[in-house]
């Protein structure tokens, strides 16, 4: 019937559609990408995603987290598509991907972005970009010189639909030819003291391997971080701290915003939000005065 949630799901993917007369919507999961790391649970206004936990055999991740979408609830806002950290989620109107709470205005543009400086990059970088990312979001195009000693890079492209943000890419690259933005800040600090025994099961399932095996103990690599808590979600011992503190994004006033701003970090950062957005609006005002 048109107008009602429909739900198809595969090994791969997962869609739920609304379809009517004039316009069909849709939102769509990317399995492969998806960690289960729950942030969509978390600021669903609806509350229709369930987290299925991880199965963690002998200090190894078995099976990774399971997000569900409960049809009956779901109203196919398409906040979870716009916060997804994974980029696993995405929103269609007409099989065209499209934001319509940020079109809206009831959600703000994140700030995140990859700027590449194709004239900067040299083959004696090893393609350290493309080896590094977890994704394969960025392809190298290179060709070999007529005597066939010497590779000269052709062209880089960058899937950002894939990408992470992790800055792998930016700080592994040699000539500092990449520059990203991450749309959030935060911070996430490892007491090694309290892992376990053999357990790796953070390092099964970061997304952007900031965290890695170091003398039998995970290791973190801060820089790298998402703030996806899948880490934190999964560690049997409360060893990992992950802190939301900061999401970059253009300027907005929705209530909309500020409740999911509020679950994504704290009552804090909404305060200050706040604070700042009352500075430009006083700057403004007193602006058009003297004006």
């Amino acid at each position: 019937m048109r107008g009602e949630l429909s739900k198809r799901e595969n090994r791969r993917e997962l869609e739920i559609e609304r379809g009517f007369l004039t316009r069909n919507y849709s939102l769509h999961l990317n399995k492969r990408l998806c960690n289960g790391c729950g942030l969509c649970a978390e600021i669903c206004p609806k509350e229709a995603i369930g987290e299925l936990s991880a199965s963690i055999v002998e200090g190894r991740l078995a099976k990774k987290p399971k997000i569900e979408f409960d049809i009956n609830s779901c109203i196919l806002c398409g906040e979870c598509a716009v916060l997804c950290p994974l980029n696993a989620l995405k929103m269609k109107v007409d099989e065209k991907e499209i934001s319509t709470i940020v079109k809206n205005e009831a959600f703000p543009v994140f700030i995140k972005e990859i700027k590449i400086t194709k004239e900067k990059c040299k083959p004696d970088c090893e393609l350290k970009c493309q080896e590094e990312c977890p994704t394969e979001a960025i392809k190298v195009s290179t060709k070999s010189s007529e005597d066939g000693k010497t590779l000269e890079i052709i062209d880089v492209e960058l899937d950002e639909s894939i990408c992470f943000y992790c800055k792998r890419c930016e700080l592994f690259c040699p000539q500092n030819a990449i520059e990203v933005k991450k749309p959030f800040y935060g911070t996430v600090e490892l007491n090694v003291d309290l892992c376990p025994d053999n357990c790796m099961a953070c390092i099964d399932i970061c997304p952007t391997h900031a965290l890695q095996a170091k003398e039998g103990k995970p290791m973190i690599s801060p820089e790298f971080c998402i703030f996806c808590f899948a880490c934190q979600k999964v560690c049997p011992k409360e060893a990992i701290k992950t802190d939301r503190e900061w999401v970059f994004h253009a300027d907005i006033k929705a209530a909309a915003w500020l409740t999911a701003l509020k679950k994504l970090t704290s009552t804090e950062t909404v305060a200050k939000e706040l604070m700042i957005k009352s500075g430009k609006k006083r700057k403004l005002v007193t602006g058009k005065r003297l004006t």
